[in-house]
């Protein structure tokens, strides 16, 4: 059991669009608790404090982001991270090549 709090328009939105759409609260809540998970289960924008003490620590969109993510990401890196981001994919895609081709 979970309970939340909602304000009184956030209320009357969830409830017109819940009705609009012949849900019921609860399937409704899953259906948003499940959609989060999902979002956010193999990774998400947020790391422990403790990680940033790491000085190898580096943050990165999750492997499976969308690609929007990970241009934002690219664009907002100096030329040595770029240089090894390509080479990562580069050593990547050729590893996945050869599993391809030798299963």
């Amino acid at each position: 059991m979970v309970t939340i709090y909602l304000d009184p328009e956030e209320l009357a939105a969830f409830e017109e669009i819940r009705w609009r759409e012949r849900k019921g609260k609860g399937e409704t809540a899953r259906e948003a608790i499940l959609e989060y998970i999902k979002a956010h289960g193999s990774g998400n924008d947020t790391y422990k404090l403790e990680n940033w003490e790491d000085p190898n620590f580096q943050a990165v969109p999750a492997f499976l982001s969308d690609l929007e993510k990970w241009t934002q990401h690219y664009r907002n890196t100096d030329d040595c991270d770029r240089m090894k981001l390509r080479i990562q994919a580069m050593n990547m895609l050729k590893k996945f090549r050869m599993v391809d081709t030798n299963p």
